[in-house]
C-alpha cells in the first residue's frame, strides 16, 4: 500500500528551491540564484520529495530533468509563488487603521469629494473617514478635526498649508436655459436672472475682466447664502451663476452645466489643504491628503494642483 502523504504543507524554502531547479535545470544554478550552497538546495529538495512521497526530478549528466509529476508540480508551485509576490507587492507601506476627521467647504465636499469618495474607501477600507462641512465664519482652530480644506488666501501661520487648486471663475448655466434665452454675448445677460452667492462681488469681477462696457444691472437677480443652493438653481435652469472649474467641474464635464462665454478669470482665493502640525506624520491623514491631491490632479490637470 502506498505511503500516505504528509498532511502538512511544504516549507516556502523548499518550494522556492524546487521552482528554481525546475526553471534553471541545474542544482548549481539554482543554488547560485537563491544564494545558497549546493548541499542546502539538495537538502531542501530531499525534504520536499519525502513530504510529497513523489520523485520530482532525475539527474542527467550535470543537470536534471523533471519527472511527469515534477513537471505538473512545478507549474502549480510557480503560480503559488507568483501569487505570493503579487500579494506582497500590493501590501501598503504602512498600516492604516483609525479615524480621520476632515472639514471642508460644502460646495467642495458635495461637488468634488463626495462624488468620488468610494474610491478612497476601496483603497483604504480600514480608515474610518468622517467628513464635515464648515461655515465661512468658522476657524480652522478646531481640535476635533485632523485636517481642513479651506477657500482662502493661504495665510495660515499656525498650520501647514498646501495649495490644492487655483480655481477660475466663469458664468455657468443649464444648456436648456442657454438655448431658451439665446445668450451669445455678455450683453445678453439682461435677459437672464443672475444668481449671486452672498453679494455681487463675483459678477462684478467677471464683468470688469470682460471690459466693463456692458450695461448689466448686476444688482438684480437672486441671492443665496450657500454655494450648493446657487448650483442647484443653475442646474435647474433658474438663472446664470458665477461658478468655477473646481466645484462645477463634474457638472461641466457631464453636460449638466455649460459655459455661455469663453472669458474666465482667476479667483482671488484658492483651495488649500491645511493640517495641524501635530497631525502631519499621521499615516491615515497622509493617506487622505495624498488621495485628495491625486484626485484633483486627475480632474483638473497638473497645472491646477500644487506639486
Amino acid at each position: 500500500m502506498a505511503q500516505q502523504k504528509a498532511n502538512h504543507l511544504p516549507s516556502l524554502q523548499a518550494l522556492r528551491a524546487f521552482e528554481a531547479l525546475a526553471r534553471l535545470g541545474s542544482l548549481t544554478d539554482a543554488a547560485d540564484y537563491l544564494s545558497l550552497t549546493r548541499s542546502a538546495i539538495s537538502h531542501q529538495l530531499r525534504l520536499l520529495e519525502s513530504q510529497l512521497n513523489l520523485r520530482l526530478y532525475e539527474r542527467r549528466g550535470r543537470g536534471v530533468i523533471l519527472t511527469p509529476a515534477g513537471q505538473l508540480y512545478a507549474g502549480e508551485v510557480r503560480e503559488v509563488l507568483q501569487s505570493l509576490e503579487r500579494i506582497h507587492a500590493n501590501l501598503p507601506d504602512q498600516e492604516y487603521n483609525g479615524h480621520v476627521h476632515v472639514c471642508m467647504p460644502p460646495g467642495f465636499a458635495a461637488s468634488v469629494i463626495s462624488r468620488h469618495i468610494n474610491d478612497f474607501y476601496r483603497a483604504y477600507p480600514t480608515i474610518r473617514l468622517h467628513l464635515s462641512t464648515n461655515r465661512e465664519d468658522e476657524t480652522i482652530n478646531q481640535p476635533n478635526f485632523d485636517l481642513f480644506v479651506v477657500f482662502s488666501d493661504g495665510v495660515h501661520t499656525d498650520h501647514h498649508a498646501e495649495l490644492l487648486a487655483q480655481p477660475m471663475y466663469h458664468p455657468v448655466c443649464s444648456p436648456t436655459l442657454l438655448n431658451e434665452l439665446d445668450i451669445t454675448h455678455p450683453r445678453d445677460l439682461d435677459r437672464a436672472t443672475l444668481l449671486h452667492l452672498h453679494d455681487v462681488h463675483d459678477w462684478q469681477l467677471w464683468l470688469a475682466a470682460c471690459g466693463g462696457k456692458h450695461q448689466i444691472k448686476v444688482e438684480s437677480g437672486l441671492y443665496f447664502s450657500n454655494i450648493l443652493l446657487v448650483l442647484q438653481a443653475a442646474l435647474s435652469g433658474q438663472g446664470i451663476a458665477i461658478g468655477d472649474d473646481v466645484v462645477c467641474g463634474d457638472s461641466l464635464r457631464h453636460g449638466q452645466l455649460v459655459r455661455p462665454f469663453g472669458e474666465k478669470i482667476p479667483s482671488d482665493r484658492a483651495y488649500y489643504l491645511v493640517t495641524p502640525h501635530s497631525r502631519l506624520e499621521d499615516p491615515n491623514v497622509q493617506a487622505f491628503s495624498d488621495w485628495m491631491k491625486k484626485l484633483l490632479e486627475s480632474l483638473l490637470g497638473a497645472s491646477a494642483v500644487s506639486s
